[in-house]
C-alpha cells in the first residue's frame, strides 16, 4: 500500500532538502532530496526543480492541491524524476553554496505556500506563492557583481 492512498503523509517527508551546487546568471544547479524518493535528484535550473517538487506533492498526494492544473494536450504528463541522469556535473568533494529546507504545507491558488529553512545561516521564512520561495532563496545565494558596462552607461547618461 502506497503512503498516498493512506491519505497520512510522515511528516519527515513533508520537508524537502535543495542544495545549491552553482548559482550563475540566476540559473541554480544542485540536488533535490525527500525521503519518499529515498535519493537526491539532480537538477540543473529553477524550472527542473520546480517540476520535480510538484510531481513530489502530486506523488504524495499531499499537500493536496486545492485545484487540477490545466494542460494545453490531453496526454498524461510524464514524471521529472524518471527523465533525470543520475550524474552530478560537479566534482565530488565540491560543497553545496547554500542548503534550504522546504516544507509545502499548502497549495491554494495555483501556487504553494509553506516556510523555507536557509540552514546555513539558521533562518527561517514563510512563503507566500512558489514565486516568493524562488525570491526567498535568490536572496540567500551568491549575488553577482553589477556589470561595468551598465555602470558606466549610467554615468554618461547622468552628465
Amino acid at each position: 500500500m502506497s503512503i498516498a492512498s493512506r491519505n497520512v503523509v510522515p511528516e519527515d517527508m513533508r520537508t524537502s532538502i535543495i542544495r545549491i551546487y552553482s548559482y550563475r546568471d540566476k540559473n541554480p544547479q544542485g540536488t533535490f532530496y525527500n525521503p519518499y524518493y529515498g535519493e537526491e535528484i539532480v537538477f540543473e535550473n529553477l524550472t527542473r526543480l520546480l517540476l520535480l517538487m510538484e510531481d513530489l506533492m502530486d506523488e504524495m498526494g499531499s499537500p493536496q492541491a486545492s485545484i487540477r492544473a490545466r494542460r494545453f494536450d490531453k496526454i498524461p504528463k510524464k514524471l521529472e524524476r524518471a527523465s533525470i541522469a543520475k550524474q552530478l556535473l560537479l566534482s565530488p568533494n565540491q560543497e553545496a553554496i547554500a542548503t534550504f529546507k522546504v516544507k509545502v504545507l499548502f497549495r491554494q491558488g495555483a501556487s504553494w505556500q509553506g516556510k523555507v529553512r536557509w540552514t546555513d545561516e539558521g533562518k527561517e521564512v514563510s512563503f507566500r506563492s512558489a514565486l516568493e520561495l524562488v525570491k526567498l532563496m535568490d536572496s540567500a545565494l551568491p549575488q553577482p557583481e553589477p556589470c561595468v558596462q551598465a555602470a558606466k552607461s549610467e554615468a554618461v547618461g547622468a552628465g
